[in-house]
């Protein structure tokens, strides 16, 4: 029996594949624990347990035992879902999450959803807006799982240390069923001690981040003094001392972190050496220094890194072992890594103890045998100028009307076609696998788009591959395939690729990056590696994208509000091309001791005001799904103002060569 396993390490969502399994697994994890789920067999007395009134008990059929339970989405009103919370787990540890089940008609979608908890049995949150996490280890697509009970399974696990329990939600979404649930069940698993890393290949990823303006520029060494620049930062590694000094080049020139690894690291030598990257290797670890800046270091022995900054932090964010600090110019982040497929010491950290917005706090990492510790400078390429004036999107529900795309030709030169070319397409999202509801019409829109001298740029869900048992890999020949069969350009990703780590989601975006060139690349991602938040994010991976989408549903305490500044733009974080979706961004900023109700009741920024703000911050908007014919909103704002303004700023660019001052109060 194939064994498919769902390893959850970021904040919200699974991040490798989901399958249907048996109970035990036949080489992987073993299950070492006792089932935690309260009356998960809904047997005997008190068999309701605590799953709530959308429970129906049902005394005949049952997959073992005299009864099982069973939800019923037909009942118009009814609870189509079940729910029981404070089951206990703990942080960084894998759980095997399993059920039996049957369905009637196969209508819908079927998910199962374990939400994090704290002590007081409510949501961990990764902000205001959104829960910190959930897995997803069970998800059945309409027509799955009908007839005959099976079981269904995945592996599942939360990051945060502070988590205390789990809620698990069984429900049917977008289909009138009825499911059979039994033999419910949440179980400790032990993976497989993770083996050594392979040198040098630990550090050495596909894809070619030269070819979009970061590479190795050079590298050289003195005695055991490694020297290594790349096109946003210079690293001086001094192996015998265990010490390295880490600048920024790019919107400023300065040193902005040093480390102390607690010793020497062994003698090092130059394993290789091209634009991508520069390693070093020694006996018992290995050092890639990549061209955009991020440096990883693989290790087969216990080793520590006391990071000290050089800067005040304009904007610190850390979630253990994550970190990240900005201030205006620039800054650096920190993301360890170990493997969700194997049991290792992991990588924790201390610190900081003092305040962070002036130079000198420090924080120290312990660094398990087996684990990885990386660290980056950025910005790790130019802000493309050129790229930011001239490539407009927009973005159209499905396939539009011919002469609407000769009408939005003349203002937009991107055509983003969302998910209403699928099937499958309910309001909000569409999951693979992707079938097309007309070939024909989709390979006409590209061909007009392009003889108009438009890019044409394919909606895509990463996640929902996994929500489909498909790997990584899976999705990647997905978007070679279909990307050749129809000959469209680049991208839009609604969220990132991530799996089981954000060493995923940037080795992703690195083959994706090769394989479209200069084509767009636009990417949804409020919620981001390493650990899906909406306020620590990877700059190093967002600088393969082209543009990025951020902030839909966070509440941004109007034109002024920091998020804005150091999560939603990008100059002198990632330089890629900002853009925004403000859904619940304010008119003007409200005092900190607004009241949620105030909070609600507050003005929400305008069209005109967000796009006004986006461009002081020499940002972008995309032309959000017009009108047809245009709307008030289409010709005002967009063609009206957002245009004309974006050509006045690129004649004044053009005459000058001088970069547009950002406007930030």
């Amino acid at each position: 029996m194939r064994v498919s396993i769902v390893t959850m390490i970021g904040l919200l969502g699974i991040l490798t594949a989901i399958g249907m399994t048996a109970t035990s697994f036949a080489d992987g994890p073993e299950i070492v624990g006792e089932n935690v789920v309260v009356n998960g067999d809904f047997e005997g007395e008190g068999a309701a347990g605590n799953w709530g009134s959308g429970l129906h008990l049902v005394e005949e059929g049952a997959y073992r035992g005299e009864g099982c339970g069973m939800i019923d989405s037909t009942i118009e009103g009814g609870r189509s879902y079940i729910a029981q919370s404070r089951i206990p787990i703990a942080g960084n540890t894998h759980y095997e999450f399993s059920m039996a089940a049957r369905r009637e008609t196969g209508e819908g979608y079927v998910y199962v959803h374990c939400n994090w908890q704290d002590a007081d049995g409510k949501y961990l949150m990764s902000s205001k807006n959104w829960k910190a996490g959930r897995a997803m280890p069970v998800t059945l697509r309409t027509g799955e799982g009908t007839g005959d009970w099976r079981t269904y399974s995945g592996v599942f696990r939360c990051p945060r240390m502070d988590v205390v329990s789990t809620q698990v939600v069984v429900f049917i979404k977008d289909g009138a069923d009825r499911l059979y649930v039994d033999e419910i069940s949440i179980r400790e698993v032990k993976y497989p001690e993770a083996p050594a890393w392979e040198l040098p290949e630990a550090v050495t990823f596909e894809g070619h981040p030269s070819r979009i303006g970061m590479a190795v520029e050079e590298a050289s060494v003195d005695g055991q003094v490694f020297s290594v620049r790349t096109t946003g930062a210079d690293y001086v590694l001094d192996a015998a001392a265990g010490t390295m000094t880490c600048g920024q080049r790019i919107g400023a020139e300065r040193e902005v972190a040093t480390v102390d690894f607690g010793g020497s690291l062994g003698e090092l030598r130059i394993a290789s050496q091209d634009e991508e990257v520069c390693v070093l290797q020694g006996d018992e670890l290995v050092i890639g220094f990549q061209g955009d800046s991020l440096v990883t270091i693989a290790t087969n022995r216990a080793m520590t890194a006391t990071v000290t900054s050089q800067i005040g932090a304009e904007w610190f964010r850390k979630q253990d072992p994550h970190m990240m600090a900005i201030d205006e110019q620039g800054g650096f982040c920190v993301t360890p890594h170990s493997r969700a497929e194997y049991e290792s010491p992991g990588v924790s950290v201390t610190g900081p103890e003092d305040a962070t917005d002036q130079p000198g706090w420090t924080m120290s990492y312990t660094i398990g045998a087996r684990d990885m510790w990386a660290m980056a400078v950025f910005p790790g390429r130019e802000f493309d100028w050129q790229t930011s004036f001239e490539k407009r999107i927009v973005g159209t529900s499905g396939c539009p009307d011919p002469e609407a795309l000769r009408e939005y030709a003349k203002h937009a030169s991107v055509l983003f076609i969302f998910a209403g070319i699928y099937k499958e397409h309910y309001a909000g999202y569409c999951h693979a696998p992707y079938e097309l509801k007309d070939p024909a019409k989709l390979r006409a829109t590209i061909a007009l788009a392009h003889e108009l001298g438009m890019e044409v740029i394919i909606y895509r869900h990463p996640t929902s591959y996994e929500w489909a048992d498909m790997s990584l890999d899976d999705f990647l020949a997905d978007l070679k395939e279909f990307r050749d069969e129809y000959g469209f350009d680049g991208w839009y990703f609604d969220g990132y690729p991530g799996w089981s780590t954000w060493l995923n989601s940037y080795r992703a975006m690195r083959i994706v990056r090769d394989r479209v060139g200069d084509a767009t690349l636009y990417i949804h991602c409020t919620l981001n590696p390493p650990i899906r938040m909406t306020e620590l994010y990877a700059p190093f991976v967002d600088s393969y994208a082209t543009f990025l989408l951020r902030a839909e549903a966070q509440f941004i305490n109007g034109p002024t509000d920091p998020y804005l500044r150091y999560v939603v733009n990008t100059r002198h974080i990632s330089n890629c091309i900002a853009t925004i979706k403000a859904n619940e961004m304010r008119a003007e900023a409200l005092p900190a001791d607004a009241t949620p109700e105030q909070i609600k009741e507050a003005p929400k920024a305008s069209l005109r005001l967000q796009l006004e703000t986006m461009l002081k911050l020499n940002g972008r908007c995309r032309w959000a799904y017009p009108g047809w014919p245009l709307r008030a909103s289409d010709t005002d704002d967009y063609i009206g103002y957002y245009f004309a303004e974006v050509d006045r700023r690129q004649k004044q660019w053009e005459e000058t060569g001088e970069p547009m001052p950002m406007q930030w109060p």
